[in-house]
């Protein structure tokens, strides 16, 4: 799997699905896979994403709760309240297949805890927001062995535009994540 490169969708209509990006980001996107359209999609494509299968979602999800729950302190002022660390715990700690709406993956606040968990530079791709999450407390990565991964749901070629970084990952870095 080349790293720079990867994306998942549900959308089983690539070529309409293509048109919902910025035009500019059009030529840079190689390729568009699909994963199983339930409501997990979000984990399942980040387990795909990361070398796991998309069945995988529920690793994902512990994984991410052992990040939220090991930096709960700079969760809290990350996210700027216990109410919303409780919310993301809710999301997280919920196995079932077929989750209500208030157990999806939301961005961009998983995109800190993917980001720091897996030790990537994740890029959230929609029409609503561009961003970059960079990971908030590892030391800095060299860029030949730094991972890049893309939800947005699209592959992207090498030179594409780099969305803005995320404010909160500015604002709640650790010093050892500069650079």
């Amino acid at each position: 799997m080349d790293e720079e490169t990867v994306c998942m969708t549900q959308s089983t209509n690539h070529i309409s699905y293509f048109k919902q990006f910025l035009e500019n980001l059009r030529p840079y996107i190689r390729h568009i896979k699909d994963v199983r359209a339930d409501d997990n999609y979000g984990f399942r494509v980040i387990a795909g994403l990361i070398g796991l299968g998309e069945d995988d979602w529920q690793q994902v999800k512990r994984n991410l709760l052992t990040e939220l729950h090991s930096n709960v302190v700079h969760c809290m002022q990350l996210f700027d309240s216990q109410e919303r660390v409780d919310e993301l715990n809710s999301i997280l700690s919920y196995f079932k297949p077929s989750p209500r709406f208030n157990h999806l993956m939301t961005m961009p606040d998983m995109g800190h805890l993917i980001a720091s968990y897996y030790r990537v530079v994740l890029y959230h791709l929609s029409m609503q927001q561009l961003l970059t999450f960079l990971p908030l407390r590892s030391v800095s990565i060299a860029t030949l062995d730094r991972r890049n991964i893309y939800i947005g749901f699209v592959y992207l070629q090498p030179g594409h535009p780099i969305p803005s970084i995320a404010n909160n990952w500015i604002r709640f870095h650790h010093p050892c994540a500069s650079g």
